[in-house]
């Protein structure tokens, strides 16, 4: 099981991920210095509670999500997105595959 940090850590660089952001930029943008956010990053120290708001605003998200496991979310997105692909022109092999590749995804959430 991961720890609190480490699941900050992983949703603090998905999210720098996905604005295109560094270290130094969101430590800029944050008014916090580049060894702290470094340390977040790294899973090596947790943001204090002002700390914690400042990211989930600039991000626009809840301290919540900032600090949730999304794994789970991220696997039932795949699944979805799979099923989406099912049609009725499907061959028969293929659908199989499809059903195989869900019910792995189900059994990596336990």
């Amino acid at each position: 099981m991961k720890s609190i940090n480490e699941i900050f850590a992983e949703n603090l660089n998905k999210l720098m991920e996905s604005r295109g952001e560094n270290l130094s930029e969101l430590s800029d943008r944050i008014g916090v210095a580049y060894s702290t956010v470094s340390d977040w990053q790294h899973g090596r120290k947790m943001p204090r509670s002002g700390s914690l708001q400042k990211i989930a605003d600039h991000y626009k998200v809840n301290i919540t999500y900032l600090t949730s496991n999304h794994a789970h979310d991220e696997l039932n997105s795949a699944a979805r997105t799979v099923a989406a692909h099912i049609d009725d022109d499907t061959p028969e092999e293929e659908r199989q595959q499809i059903i195989n590749f869900i019910e792995n995804l189900k059994k990596a959430r336990k």
